[in-house]
């Protein structure tokens, strides 16, 4: 039996970039953008986020850039199991900033094609 492609449903375009994701309370590290639109982003952790979970976090470039504040809440996450295990979530960004969509889309615009 062939594999099917399935087709795609998302509203918006994926982008893979490479962002670090920092909590604005506690300056931690929680993981990496791996996947970005201006709607949301795949987070890559090491750390699970609870279903509902709500951060406030800045998406981070480099040490040179503004950092871009967010909050974003997860939607759905799953994981591979690794060692160490690798945890992959969904989160949709609440209300941002036009500021922060207008970093975001400048982001994407850098991006090769």
């Amino acid at each position: 039996m062939a594999l099917q492609k399935l087709a795609e449903n998302r509203k918006f375009k994926r982008h893979r970039v490479r962002l670090k994701v920092i909590d604005q309370q506690t300056g931690e590290l929680l993981g990496y953008v791996e996947d970005l639109h201006i709607e949301g982003m795949r987070l890559i952790s090491k750390k699970l986020f609870a279903p509902q979970t709500e951060i406030n976090c800045w998406l981070v470039k480099d040490e040179e850039t503004e950092k871009i504040p967010l909050t974003a809440f997860r939607i759905w996450s799953s994981f591979y199991d690794t060692v160490p295990v690798f945890y992959y979530s969904g989160f949709h960004f609440v209300n941002p900033t036009s500021a922060a969509l207008d970093s975001i889309q400048a982001i994407i615009r850098e991006l090769p094609k």
